[in-house]
């Protein structure tokens, strides 16, 4: 596969908070929604800085590392690695990386780029992300449950799953359980798309996931990790990955 190179779309980027306040760095007030903007335009630089794993200096990272009050660090230089099989081909917004394979961890593949961002997945389900400003620690998924067996059959079954995923808000751990409900949608030949709406047990709040299938095999989602962030978006193809954006239309 040829190098993807990241994709950025500054033009379109929201501004960051304004850093003329006199307030110290330590004690000023983000609003929840300007502090949204500031960890998404994190997220953007954490993958548009690694290529296929290689670290590229990125001046809006170490800004935006200030900007959401996580700091700056000297960065060491990366070390290269290839990749252990296919590289993880992911998106966030606008971006589009390859993050070398690592290996596996008991059952979840790992991918890990030089400037920290890891990922990994079970099943093709996100169950770990971490290094772009905002962390899914874990995601558990019953290994009895519709997710590690046969996603397509379970979703023709209109199965219920359970997720439990612990992630960092303001420096805490919360620990979340939520009750999933899968459905799938035929579509020509042997392609599908599946939909897996989720909502806490306690409260409101949710998401939802969808994996387009070919041949009961997901060849491209959009997936939840954080409830802060937006979502990532995983391309079986480089191809997939230079002309689809999943945010508004299929795969």
């Amino acid at each position: 596969m040829g190098d993807l190179r990241a994709l950025t779309a500054s033009d379109r980027m929201p501004p960051f908070p304004d850093r003329r306040s006199t307030m110290p760095p330590t004690r000023r007030w983000i609003p929840r929604g300007t502090h949204r903007v500031a960890i998404a335009a994190l997220a953007l630089a954490a993958l548009a800085a690694c290529e296929n794993g290689r670290f590229r200096s990125n001046v809006l990272l170490d800004f935006g590392l200030k900007a959401v009050g996580l700091g700056q660090g000297t960065a060491e230089a990366p070390v290269e690695r290839p990749s252990i099989g296919p590289p993880l081909i992911v998106g966030y917004n606008d971006i589009r990386v390859g993050i070398p394979g690592v290996g596996k961890r008991g059952d979840s593949p790992y991918y890990i780029a030089s400037d920290g961002v890891e990922i990994a997945l079970n099943n093709g389900m996100v169950t770990r992300v971490i290094g772009l400003g905002l962390d899914l620690q874990g995601m558990y998924l019953a290994p009895d449950g519709p997710y590690l067996n046969d996603l397509v059959a379970a979703a023709r079954e209109k199965a219920i799953g359970e997720r439990v995923a612990d992630y960092y808000v303001k420096g805490r751990i919360v620990h979340d359980t939520y009750r999933c409900a899968l459905s799938y949608a035929p579509a020509e030949g042997n392609k599908g798309v599946v939909t897996e709406q989720c909502r806490r047990f306690f409260g409101t709040s949710g998401f939802r996931n969808t994996y387009w299938t070919e041949n009961d095999r997901i060849v491209c989602s959009i997936q939840w990790f954080h409830p802060d962030a937006d979502m990532l978006q995983f391309f079986d193809t480089a191809e997939q990955a230079r002309t689809l954006d999943l945010r508004r239309q299929g795969c």
